[in-house]
């Protein structure tokens, strides 16, 4: 269409286009290199559960087939896995799909919706196409700062953006702050919990928003996905657990049909198989504390995860070092969208990965 700019609504060009990290398939096609690692997208190296595999190859000749439009059997699945009533899950396509359909929901234009400057930038997208005002509150110590937010509340706000463990700082929110921020909050104003990399904390103090739900803080939203601790990116599915009366209400305006049966099966298996998914964040957890300590030899800074990423500053250009570690063959994440320029995010693989990565960063800080 001639001067789609003129016809579409305003807030369409106020958006800058996602950026993903590259692919392998990317790097291949564009620099003609094989043996490659990719340690850009917080994936899980180790894949998904065999069960997972298994409850897919079973389900492959159904596929032509839509699936039951209320999930039956994954929504039992996901509450009893959470602990809440089949009536507080919604399934999406993936953790994004629910970062777009809550602002859909609650966010009419005008309206303030308050997130970190340095934290996921589908929030601000999907704000920004509601016509929402957008507040930004700076991380304090690469954390989310709760009193600022809480100060930054108006009769206006109606959203707030939480992201726990936070990409790409990796840090967390603790209980007792949280406990003192929802107390403060009127209970007009939504806070959502995306809680992507959960699965990965190990700090004790560690405020998970599903906790708060059910102590009767009923303006909680909590994000969780399959695509990284159970490994499932490339299926897209994610949920959102929430009070009865809001799930109802997603439900009605998310879109039919929107979980492929794939996604559903594997997901189940995946749910039920507690050991595998106890061995990769364990592994995760290994490689988090190697990756830490060998920055910090190599005279780089990282930021303390709980994540299955570190970000770290590197102390040289980052986009220019992610450049060369591109071409031998390793992704990474360089920071410099979120206005971190010396700082990579990078993501735990394998041990022989975590190693190769060391190796080239030790390579090039004596070049």
């Amino acid at each position: 269409m001639k001067d789609v700019d003129k016809v579409c609504r305003p807030a369409v060009m106020t958006l800058d286009e996602y950026s993903p990290g590259m692919t392998i398939e990317e790097v291949e096609r564009e620099l003609g290199i094989s043996d490659i690692v990719k340690l850009s997208e917080n994936e899980n190296p180790y894949g998904m559960s065999p069960r997972a595999l298994e409850a897919i190859l079973v389900e492959l000749p159904r596929v032509f087939m839509y699936p039951e439009h209320g999930f039956y059997d994954l929504v039992h699945a996901l509450a009893a896995a959470n602990g809440v009533t089949e009536s507080m899950v919604v399934a999406g396509q993936g953790a994004e799909a629910l970062v777009q359909l809550v602002p859909e929901m609650f966010v009419n234009p005008g309206d303030e919706v308050i997130l970190a400057d340095i934290t996921y930038t589908r929030y601000l997208q999907a704000s920004r196409l509601m016509d929402a005002s957008v507040v930004v509150v700076p991380l304090r110590d690469y954390r989310h700062d709760l009193e600022a937010i809480a100060k930054a509340v108006t009769p206006r706000t109606k959203l707030i953006w939480v992201c726990s463990p936070n990409n790409p700082t990796g840090t967390i929110v603790y209980r007792r702050e949280v406990r003192a921020f929802l107390d403060f909050l009127p209970p007009s104003v939504v806070v959502v919990f995306d809680q992507a990399y959960s699965e990965f904390v190990d700090d004790p103090e560690y405020a998970d928003g599903i906790e708060f739900l059910k102590q009767g803080y009923e303006n909680v939203l909590v994000l969780r996905t399959f695509s990284k601790a159970h490994g499932m990116a490339g299926l897209r599915l994610g949920y959102c657990i929430g009070s009865s009366a809001v799930c109802n209400l997603l439900n009605r305006i998310r879109e039919p049909f929107n979980v492929n049966r794939l996604a559903i099966v594997a997901s189940q298996a995946s749910l039920a198989d507690r050991d595998f998914l106890a061995q990769c964040v364990e592994r995760s957890r290994l490689g988090r504390e190697y990756l830490t300590a060998e920055f910090v030899r190599l005279g780089m800074e990282p930021v303390p995860s709980q994540a299955n990423f570190v970000l770290v500053d590197t102390k040289q250009d980052a986009d220019v070092l992610f450049k060369r570690l591109l071409a031998r063959g390793v992704i990474v994440r360089p920071a410099s969208g979120w206005g971190l320029d010396t700082f990579l995010r990078i993501s735990v693989g394998r041990p022989e990965q975590n190693e190769r990565i060391v190796s080239l960063l030790e390579q090039e800080s004596v070049l």
